[in-house]
């Protein structure tokens, strides 16, 4: 039975919701204009001798990630499950052994896990390029991806942001 304190609830969440999604279109689009005036530049001065990284590449790969397992997968099996909980116990009980118990509830809880790693691998990403590191990818197990420093090279470390690119002579 649909209890009214879900109203509340939903409407709390759904602000919420939407604010961060604002938030969050603001900084994928810092970050994809930064990549983009970044690739203009090199393009102009393709033969300077300093490689240049750009560690909001990385980022925006999780970010992007963050979005996929959280806001279109985890959200909707979320709506889905508190909504039609009841016409879909007969189908969770007719579950083989190993998936008996397995409810949408239980996949929601893995996908908003999933889409909590990658806004922390984010924001990792976006720390290191801060601190003047270079990040990269690793898969722990071959299956989780997860940000780690590559190379430190000649930056100067500041609180002030570098815009995730950093130099190497």
């Amino acid at each position: 039975m649909f209890q009214h304190l879900y109203v509340i609830f939903l409407l709390t969440f759904s602000t919420l919701t939407i604010g961060i999604l604002c938030l969050h279109v603001r900084i994928a689009r810092r970050l994809y204009n930064e990549n983009r005036d970044y690739d203009e530049q090199q393009q102009q001065k393709p033969s300077s001798k300093t490689t240049t990284y750009n560690n909001n590449a990385v980022a925006l790969r999780f970010y992007m990630w963050h979005h996929i397992a959280y806001s279109l997968v985890a959200s909707p099996i979320w709506v889905l499950d508190q909504f039609h909980c009841e016409r879909l116990l007969p189908i969770y009980n007719q579950l083989p052994i190993p998936l008996k118990g397995m409810t949408l509830h239980v996949v929601w809880h893995i996908c908003a896990g999933l889409g909590a790693h990658f806004f922390l691998q984010f924001l990792c990403a976006c720390r290191v390029g801060n601190l003047g590191m270079v990040c990269g990818t690793r898969f722990v197990m071959g299956v989780l991806p997860v940000v780690v420093v590559v190379d430190v090279v000649d930056a100067p470390r500041s609180s002030s942001s570098s815009g995730g690119r950093m130099k190497q002579s």
